[in-house]
């Protein structure tokens, strides 16, 4: 019998991919269920869900209030127009799963009135507002990181899956070495880029970090003598700078799979999806923690940075004096990096034969 599945997250890529992640591992073993996302008008999930073959179905976007200003009041009146917006989307719902973000917490509400079931997945070390509220009414509350379960209640309960990503980013990390020279061969020709030079892979999340992009743009010439080419991904919605022989911005990168082949050294914000990815494909990076949230970033980072797999740097104090003048050793790091052995990235599966077994088991 065809099951109807509510997919909930978005805004932002660390949201949207984990929720992907799944959702194709479901459909390859389920292609007859239904599988729908939920979602606001302008995040990012309205430009991801739809190439991988999803329906995006749209609720109010609502903020949660971080002060108490006149615009406070109507809180609550947004939230329940949203939840009533949601409801209409959950009524012939089998089940619904949160990946946090702005949709999740109307979908919440919503599954909870009508007593559908929850699952939740957290990608943060913190877990999120969104999936805070929607914790007491979720049957299962899946974790990429331990220390989630240091929060109170229903996270101490927690299953540990890890992060669910792309499987082209799980094969990318699995390739043998012959492989992984062809595969960057190939990515750095597409660019136009040499291979002899050492490429730095850069990019500040979905949206792009204007701090991280000034730092960049004003130590280019520092990278140029030194003989490094440098892949900016400065985000959608910011100014497209020029490129050079050694630099080649980018609005923004599809086939993050083939990036990470291509590059050396990553310099990137420390979102859990990012540091998922990099655990997979084994590559040495410089983390800025974005320091807004919980501070979720900063714990994102640390498992990261216990293996010797990346520099964190405070998002204050990284700027283009401190790249330079540590460059040198950082590269020294980043040449000596070997990644750990080969860890299974199983949390799509793991999440999707938990769901296969709740709908199964209520025919």
């Amino acid at each position: 019998m065809s099951k109807k599945i509510i997919f909930a997250g978005g805004g932002t890529a660390g949201h949207v991919e984990p929720a992907l992640a799944v959702a194709n591992w479901l459909r390859s073993k389920k292609p007859d269920w239904n599988l729908v996302f939920a979602g606001t008008k302008s995040g990012l999930e309205n430009q991801l869900v739809p190439k991988e073959g999803f329906a995006v179905l749209h609720i109010p976007k609502v903020l949660m209030p971080r002060q108490l200003t006149p615009a406070t009041l109507l809180w609550p009146a947004k939230i329940i127009f949203a939840t009533w917006k949601a409801i209409k989307i959950c009524k012939d719902a089998d089940l619904v799963i949160g990946f946090g973000g702005y949709a999740c917490p109307p979908i919440y509400l919503a599954a909870a009135i009508l007593r559908k079931p929850i699952f939740i997945h957290e990608a943060n070390a913190v877990p999120g507002w969104a999936n805070r509220l929607g914790a007491p009414f979720a049957e299962q509350i899946f974790i990429a990181f331990n220390r989630a379960t240091n929060q109170f209640g229903r996270w101490r309960d927690a299953k540990l899956t890890g992060m669910p990503i792309r499987v082209e980013i799980i094969a990318s990390g699995e390739r043998s070495a012959e492989e992984k020279v062809v595969a960057r061969k190939n990515q750095i020709e597409k660019w136009k880029l040499s291979l002899d030079k050492p490429t730095v892979l850069v990019f500040g999340g979905s949206q792009g970090s204007r701090h991280i992009n000034e730092a960049i743009m004003q130590s280019l010439s520092v990278f140029t003598e030194k003989g490094v080419q440098v892949v900016h991904s400065v985000g959608k919605n910011n100014p497209l700078p020029p490129s050079t022989e050694n630099y080649l911005p980018l609005s923004y990168i599809d086939d993050m799979s083939a990036a990470y082949q291509a590059s050396d050294l990553v310099i990137a914000r420390s979102g859990a999806l990012t540091c998922a990815e990099l655990a997979a494909v084994g590559k040495f990076a410089i983390l800025i923690p974005l320091p807004i949230g919980n501070g979720e970033q900063a714990i994102n980072a640390l498992d990261l940075q216990a293996v010797g797999a990346a520099e964190v740097i405070e998002d204050s104090k990284f700027n283009a004096d401190w790249l330079i003048s540590n460059w040198d050793e950082i590269w020294r790091k980043a040449k000596a990096y070997k990644p750990l052995t080969k860890q299974e990235f199983s949390a799509s599966e793991v999440i999707g034969k938990a769901i296969i077994v709740k709908l199964e088991s209520t025919r």
